[in-house]
Parts: structure tokens; C-alpha cells; sequence
């Protein structure tokens, strides 16, 4: 086969990175991507060595290969990159495996490396292959950095652009579209996209999309018919599996999603985000041999990974006490302790500490967690769930710290004061310490507080007086920093101040970090697009 002339090839203009751990088969891959004409090549041999590198810096190419000896595989590596957002919709992934087992395919086909080859590679399948796939990947590179610039509206502009230009390869560019859409806050033309795509072919990923709109309307009976039918059609499509789980907790209906998340880990074993959802599925329904074993495979498929988190280890706690082992219960949270890093981590551990103390029966031990966690969720630093604090403010209710049990109950509810169901559960615990009517009138206080800022600050910024309805949110989300509504509204007060006054990079990241944090608690959520979008349009 003639070789192509390096500098008439787009491949010397890329870099790329080969990530594989026998050396000898390093330099033979190195040795092919050169004959292609590739001149900036990068080489790791193991998964930490890769993730550094792309760390560093952005590289066109990846040529991975599937097994990498001790520690992360070729998918783990992938997944990896792309949760902390190393990779782009331009970027290059290939796997290479000497293997065609179920579980490597399933693993490429769930986090779709944009093609895979199998040993012993050839020059001709090599270059073939980032040929095609250059010529593909040309064409998004100004939506990818549009996207890694944050410049959501222009990468939807280029995405038109490109389809008027390009109407050959749609499909690729139509599910960035429709994800920008949803990204954007613009439900209404991403449903119109997805159904303009299935009234012409059967595209699992739009079905999938329309079912995850359903999901953020609270149209979870339709959600669940098209999902379960996805899965039916096509039963290696991950997502479904997930999406669906999603469904039927929200409805409470916790055996359902076990058996739907039993299902997709015998499809696909290895994610570990997905066995952390079993564990907690399988918790809620007092199965716990599946629950531990869910939690331990999370464990050790996320280790040594920055998707390693708290959640397993928490979840591990948690069965042992079930099962009234207490110090078992410690020696996890210890665990945790001194393999997570950060202070939230830390926070999340002594909270389920004080749990495990109080079923020890150590009161003393109980209230000087409880306290000392108490104190930082006041001050508002911490990352703990509304149902993580409910049981802390039970626990306090339990070791007849009623004031600290309060205090609790009443940041939970002016920080999620639309939640009726939360409502009813913090009513149940103030009731279980006998304060049922205090507790009662505290919960409606505790909404009022929250509604009276956002209107007063509403009311503000109605009339005009941006300045103050800034300070008053400001003064708001001190109280309420976990409120995503105020969140929201607090964002908008910033860019009215922006639209009126001109453009200023401090304003612009506070609105910014206020939408981030709103989008973490309510992921979804429509109105964290939008503001994005506005906020974008003026800059």
C-alpha cells in the first residue's frame, strides 16, 4: 500500500496519544501511526499515565488499548476522560483489544469509543479507520470549542450551519443539537427535534432523549412505556436501563428499580456508578447481600478514578448496621475517611457516624458528631442530601437535642420549600420528639421565610431596583444556599444588573456558580438553560 505523504495528510496537523502497556507493542504503534504520517505522538502505558497527559492538554487522537494490566482498563480510562470533560465531540477514540468477549464490546458499545480494532493491527485497517474518522470529526471541531468555551448558543448556530452544509452526516451533529437544546433550557425545539428524527427512522438515542424530557415534565407513566420498550428493541442500550431506574424510584417504587438495575449490570458489569445505584435500590428494599455486593463492585471498579465517591462507602456503612454490626460499620467510615479526600468527604463520614453511634447506644459519641456536623451545615458548607440531613436531625430528635433537631429540620425546608414530601417527613420527626404542632407551625414559618425573599426580591427587581433586589438575594442565599429556585431567581436579578449596567466578568461568574449549583441539585432542571443562554447572549 503507498504511503501518504505526511505533510499532505491531516494527520501530522493532530496530536495524538497512545495509551498501551506492553512496550514492545507501544513502539510497533507508534511505528504504524508514523507511516500514516503522525508526528506529534504522546505515549502512556498505563491509565494514570493517559488521564495526566490529557490533563495537560487536549490531544485529537486517542489509540487505546483495552487491557492495561493492573488497574484502570481501556473503558475505564475512557469513561473517565469523559466525566471530567478531557475528551470533546471532536476528539478520536479508538479501542484496540486482541479480544471479542460480550463484556469488552458491551463496554465500547455503552461509552462509545468512536470505533475499535482488533490485534494485530495493520497499517491499512490503522490508517483506513483515522482516515474516515478524521474527515468525520473535521466537521465538529468549531461546535466543540464553541462547547468547551461555553458558548452554548453559537455551538447551536454552528450545528445549523453545519447541517445546511453538510446534509450527508446529520445524525452525529443532530444529537449534539438536541442535547445543546436541553442544555439551553429549550425543551419545546429539542421535543420537535427528536420527533422530526423518529418520524424518519428508529434512532435509539432520540427515543432515549424524549423519554429523559418526559422525566423532567413528571410525565413518568410515558417516560416508562418508551423506555421499556427501548430496552425490549435493543437490550444492550444502557442508558434505558438507568433512565428507567431513575423512573421508578421517583415514584417510590424501589423493587421495580432493583430489578430493572439487576438486569443491566448482567448486561454490562462494569460501571460503577451503575452497581452504586443497585446497592441503594437493593438497601431500600432490606436486600442487603445485594446491596454489599453492589457496593464492593463500585469499590473496586472506581479505584484509583476520580469517579470514585462517597456514596459506596456510605451505602457499605449502612448494610452493616442493618445487619446490627456497628464496629464493622466504623471500620467502612474509617475506610472512607482516609481514602476520600476533602473536607466534604470527611463531613459525609462523621454524619453517618453519628448514626452508627447512636445505634451503638454511645450517646456522648453521637452528639459530638452530630454537633460538629450540625455546625457546618448552618454555615452552609457542605455537599450532604436533604435526606442525609433528616436523618441527622433524627438522630439529634433521638439523643433529646430537640433545638439542634430544629435547627436542622428548618434549613431542609427553606432550602427545598416546594417539597411537600419532604415536608411531611420532617413533621414525622419533629412528631417522634413530641413537638408535632410546634413543629407543624415551624415548617410553615420555615416556607414563608423562603417564599417572602423571592418575592421581596421579585418585587425589587419588578420596580426596578436592581441594586437592592441583589443585595437582598445575596442576603437570601446566605440563608438558603441549597434553594435551587432562589438560586435561579438570584441568577436572574445578576444578569437584569448585566442587561442594565453593561458587562462585568465578577457579576457574570456569580450568576454562573448560582446556575451550576442549581443544576447539581435539581439536574435538569429548565430554567438553569435558559439563564445560561441569556447570560451567554449578553456576553
Amino acid at each position: 500500500m503507498a504511503v501518504i505523504d505526511p505533510d499532505k495528510s491531516d494527520f501530522a496537523a493532530r496530536s495524538f496519544l497512545l495509551v498501551e502497556d506492553f512496550e514492545a507493542m507501544r513502539g510497533i504503534l507508534r511505528d504504524l501511526l508514523r507511516r500514516c504520517g503522525a508526528k506529534r505522538i504522546e505515549v502512556a502505558a498505563n491509565g494514570q499515565e493517559a488521564l495526566a497527559i490529557l490533563r495537560r492538554g487536549k490531544c485529537d487522537v486517542i489509540v487505546c488499548d483495552y487491557h492495561l494490566g493492573p488497574g484502570r482498563n481501556g473503558q475505564q480510562v475512557l469513561e473517565e476522560a469523559r466525566h471530567e470533560g478531557l475528551i470533546g465531540v471532536a476528539t478520536i477514540w479508538i479501542m484496540v483489544t486482541a479480544e471479542k468477549t460480550a463484556d469488552m464490546v458491551m463496554g465500547a458499545v455503552e461509552h462509545q469509543p468512536d470505533d475499535y480494532l482488533l490485534k494485530p493491527v495493520t497499517e491499512a485497517a490503522l490508517q483506513g479507520r483515522l482516515e474516515r474518522l478524521i474527515v468525520r470529526k473535521k466537521s465538529l471541531a468549531e461546535i466543540a470549542a464553541a462547547m468547551r468555551a461555553r458558548e452554548y448558543l453559537r455551538a447551536l448556530e454552528l450545528c445549523r450551519g453545519r447541517l445546511e452544509q453538510d446534509p450527508g452526516n446529520p445524525l452525529e451533529i443532530l444529537r449534539i443539537q438536541s442535547d445543546l437544546y436541553q442544555l439551553t433550557g429549550q425543551a419545546d425545539q429539542a421535543r420537535a427535534l427528536y420527533d422530526s428524527i423518529l418520524g424518519k427512522r428508529d434512532v435509539p438515542w432520540a427515543r432515549a432523549g424524549l423519554a429523559r424530557l418526559y422525566v423532567h415534565e413528571g410525565k413518568h407513566e410515558r417516560a416508562r412505556s418508551l423506555l421499556e420498550q427501548l430496552i425490549a428493541d435493543i437490550p444492550g442500550y444502557m442508558e434505558a436501563y438507568d433512565t428507567l431506574a431513575r423512573v421508578h424510584q421517583s415514584r417510590g417504587a424501589w423493587q421495580d428499580a432493583e430489578r430493572v438495575l439487576q438486569e443491566a449490570v448482567r448486561v454490562s458489569p462494569h460501571s460503577p456508578q451503575r452497581q452504586n445505584a443497585l446497592g441503594e435500590t437493593a438497601l431500600h428494599c432490606e436486600h442487603l447481600d445485594v446491596a454489599e455486593q453492589a457496593y464492593n463492585k463500585s469499590l473496586k471498579l472506581a479505584a484509583s478514578t476520580t469517579l470514585k465517591n462517597a456514596a459506596p462507602y456510605l451505602g457499605l456503612a449502612r448494610v452493616q448496621c442493618a445487619r446490627n454490626k456497628p464496629d464493622e460499620a466504623l471500620k467502612v467510615l474509617a475506610q472512607m475517611s482516609a481514602e476520600l479526600d476533602g473536607a466534604e468527604a470527611r463531613l459525609q463520614a462523621r454524619a453517618e457516624e453519628a448514626r452508627v453511634f447512636h445505634a451503638m447506644g454511645d450517646a456522648e459519641r453521637a452528639g459530638a458528631a452530630a454537633r460538629e456536623v450540625g455546625d457546618c451545615i448552618q454555615a452552609g458548607a457542605h455537599g450532604l442530601s436533604p435526606s442525609a440531613i433528616m436523618d441527622l436531625a433524627e438522630t439529634f430528635m433521638r439523643l433529646g437535642s430537640r433545638d439542634s433537631a430544629s435547627q436542622l429540620l428548618q434549613f431542609v425546608i427553606r432550602n427545598n420549600h416546594e417539597d411537600d414530601a419532604l415536608a411531611a417527613r420532617a413533621l414525622e420527626v419533629f412528631e417522634h420528639g413530641e413537638m408535632g404542632e410546634e413543629g407543624r407551625a415551624l415548617i410553615e414559618s420555615s416556607r414563608r421565610e423562603a417564599l417572602d425573599a423571592m418575592n421581596q426580591g421579585a418585587r425589587l427587581a419588578a420596580q426596578g431596583k436592581l441594586g437592592d433586589a441583589l443585595e437582598l438575594m445575596r442576603q437570601a442565599r446566605t440563608l438558603m444556599p441549597r434553594n435551587p429556585r432562589l438560586l435561579l431567581n438570584h441568577a436572574y436579578v445578576v444578569i437584569a444588573c448585566l442587561q442594565k449596567n453593561g458587562w462585568r466578568h465578577d457579576l457574570a461568574s456569580e450568576a454562573r456558580r448560582s446556575i451550576a449549583t442549581a443544576r447539581l441539585i435539581v439536574p435538569g432542571e429548565k430554567r438553569c438553560g435558559e439563564l445560561l443562554a441569556r447570560l451567554e447572549a449578553l456576553g
